[in-house]
């Protein structure tokens, strides 16, 4: 097996469900709508690709979430992991995570 593939796919998604995520501290496991997607220049897209249905789980670490609702708009960037877990950015920068409430 090889090394894993430097992937990052920018996605728009609707936040329907959170919970804590079970593996990973300090994160969230987000359900959410995927309303699109677009690739990151210069990374694969792994993401837009592997997709079979409107709806993802994602991990989302919990600061990031602070005072988000359900049914908010979110935009970020997220890679797939080796383990086939979806995680966003832990980091972002400001201009690739915004949040809309609706």
């Amino acid at each position: 097996m090889g090394p894993p593939v430097e992937n990052l796919t920018a996605l728009t998604l609707r936040l329907l469900t959170r919970t804590a995520h079970p593996r990973l501290a300090d994160w969230e496991l987000a359900t959410a709508e995927v309303l699109t997607t677009a690739p990151v220049a210069g990374m694969a897209d792994l993401i837009s690709t592997n997709l079979t249905t409107e709806r993802i789980s994602l991990g989302i670490r919990r600061e990031l979430l602070q005072g988000v609702p359900l049914g908010a708009v979110l935009r970020l960037r997220a890679k797939l992991g080796s383990s086939g877990d979806i995680l966003a950015e832990p980091h972002p920068d400001p201009a690739d995570f915004h949040v809309e409430r609706t």
